[in-house]
């Protein structure tokens, strides 16, 4: 059994055109009969072209036309009462990720505090003499430069 460029059109949703440029440039084969109509496998047009997939039945509501100075509907549509439900659900999820963040501020703040009195150097107790020793590292000696030199 094999389909006129009409029938093929019809089944993959594309144009006859498109259908015929497709056998003219050999992407997929077809016959030609004697009244010069091509003749197309299913299978053939199938490998190149997938099926149409039928739509979906949708509300009769949504699909009819809508003219611009009609008042909206009283009652939500069910695509309309989906939509506030993910918005809903997406706002609530916002909130947490706000409350996350937030927690998430106040512990980098604390461990900032710490790192930064960690970080500070140590004062010397004011009522310490001030002949007592330090503990302040003594400058290296300038001769070690010197035995840089020597290598």
């Amino acid at each position: 059994m094999s389909w006129s460029i009409t029938r093929a059109a019809r089944e993959t949703g594309l144009s006859k055109s498109t259908i015929s440029r497709a056998i003219k440039s050999g992407k997929i084969s077809a016959l030609r009969g004697e009244d010069g109509a091509y003749h197309i496998e299913p299978a053939e047009l199938f490998r190149a072209y997938p099926k149409r997939v039928a739509q979906p039945p949708s509300d009769a509501a949504d699909d009819a036309p809508r003219n611009p100075r009609e008042e909206p509907s009283a009652t939500p549509s069910r695509n309309e009462e989906i939509l506030q439900v993910k918005v809903a659900m997406l706002e609530e999820m916002l909130d947490r990720e706000r409350e996350t963040v937030a927690d998430l501020r106040k512990r980098l703040d604390t461990t900032t505090d710490r790192v930064l009195a960690l970080a500070q150097p140590q004062q010397p107790p004011s009522d310490a003499p001030n002949d007592a020793p330090r503990n302040t590292p003594q400058p290296p000696h300038k001769h070690w430069l010197f035995g840089l030199f020597r290598r």
